[in-house]
């Protein structure tokens, strides 16, 4: 069996998705979704965020919801760098 792995990046104001997915035999199987954003927002706004997010994930790539995993990271404002400079 070989593997390889795919990224799309994806970036907006104050947050970055990144969706890895593996082959594997040419089949595409599970969908990890990588969300990067500034700590403090409500567990309900993550919530919905995952369920948006799996929804179009699971129509875009063909996959069953079951298959989508959301993984966030939330670091402060303070550890957010662009071209060196602190955020």
């Amino acid at each position: 069996m070989s593997g390889e792995a795919d990224q799309v990046l994806e970036s907006f104001e104050n947050i970055v998705i990144i969706i890895l997915f593996t082959t594997i035999d040419n089949i595409t199987c599970m969908p990890i979704v990588h969300i990067s954003l500034y700590s403090g927002r409500t567990q309900r706004e993550k919530d919905r965020i995952a369920e948006a997010i799996t929804e179009d994930v699971s129509k875009i790539l063909n996959v069953e919801k079951k298959e989508v995993i959301i993984v966030f990271e939330e670091a402060t404002h303070g550890n957010w760098y662009v071209s060196g400079v602190r955020l």
